[in-house]
């Protein structure tokens, strides 16, 4: 990214509860990981929403990626945040197991 942080990009997460039974998650690896913490994450394509059809708790879909290298990408970004980070035990997998945890059961 433009910032000097790095995009993940994770195909095809299967999700139970939401509009849909899969979705790309994005999240950013930001300049200084590990030191750095990864924070919040986004889902591709936007208008990620409960079966119900309700917005996510925390979430939004004008949020775009900082320094994404393709403008107007449509996501819905989601407020999510790691409790505890400690770079000398997490990793980019601690973090996607924390947006799992987001993801099910859907709110």
């Amino acid at each position: 990214l433009s910032n000097g942080g790095m995009l993940i990009r994770i195909p095809a997460v299967r999700v139970t509860g939401w509009n849909r039974p899969t979705a790309d998650v994005l999240f950013v690896a930001p300049p200084g990981y590990p030191a750095a913490q990864p924070d919040c994450f986004w889902v591709e394509p936007n208008n990620f929403r409960l079966a119900s059809g309700q917005t996510p708790q925390n979430s939004n879909d004008g949020n775009p990626i900082p320094g994404d290298t393709q403008p107007g990408r449509g996501t819905t970004w989601v407020s999510w945040h790691v409790q505890s980070w400690n770079p000398s035990r997490d990793t980019l997998i601690t973090f996607l197991k924390v947006i799992l945890s987001r993801l099910t059961p859907a709110r």
